[in-house]
């Protein structure tokens, strides 16, 4: 866990303030807008920062969820003095797990998926390598965290694809009863309709 001291804190706090309010309003609207509304927005600018209740609650989530998504690593928030403070970067981790458990994924799956995306955003920032566990990482680990993340996701990848047959499977179903409905229903009427 990233680790700050209040005075670093509520200066990345003032710092993150400052970038979203010098976007042009569509723009901060749109980040309003993907973190659940304004409100939640300027709970994230307050400097004292948001804690696991307070997170929970702008969530619309109890904070035992909340608190499992953090034992499991799929929530990584600063530590101030011991406890968690949560930024914008918490609002989207929360909703990539989100979006992944809605497809019925396991949180294994889930977290291969987040770790995939973690990667890409490492490879993407060059020089500032971080690991998906937000430690510090040794540029000469990077192929193997790609190895084991490449393989986790190609497990995540079948999981997906199996649910995808089932689904297609069931979609079909359910096309060929809306079919029959159809017909019966229109066929029943037109016999109703017809003189004997």
């Amino acid at each position: 866990m990233n680790e700050q001291t209040e005075a670093e804190f509520r200066r990345s706090v003032r710092q993150f303030r400052d970038v979203i309010s010098a976007l042009p309003e569509t723009p901060r609207a749109d980040v309003a807008t993907m973190c659940g509304g304004p409100e939640v927005l300027e709970a994230l600018f307050e400097e004292r920062g948001v804690g696991i209740g307070r997170f929970a609650a702008l969530m619309g989530l109890p904070a035992t969820t909340v608190r499992h998504l953090l034992r499991e690593e799929l929530l990584h928030p600063v530590r101030v003095n011991g406890k968690f403070r949560f930024l914008l970067h918490n609002v989207v981790e929360l909703r990539g797990v989100q979006q992944w458990q809605g497809l019925g994924l396991t949180l294994e799956d889930t977290r291969a998926f987040l770790d995939a995306q973690g990667l890409m955003g490492l490879v993407a920032q060059g020089g500032m390598l971080f690991s998906v566990q937000r430690e510090a990482l040794d540029p000469e680990a990077l192929p193997a965290l790609t190895a084991d993340v490449l393989t986790r996701l190609g497990g995540a990848i079948r999981s997906l694809e199996e649910r995808h047959a089932a689904l297609s499977a069931q979609l079909e179903r359910a096309r060929a009863l809306e079919r029959l409905v159809q017909e019966n229903a229109f066929g029943q009427s037109e016999a109703q309709a017809a003189p004997a």
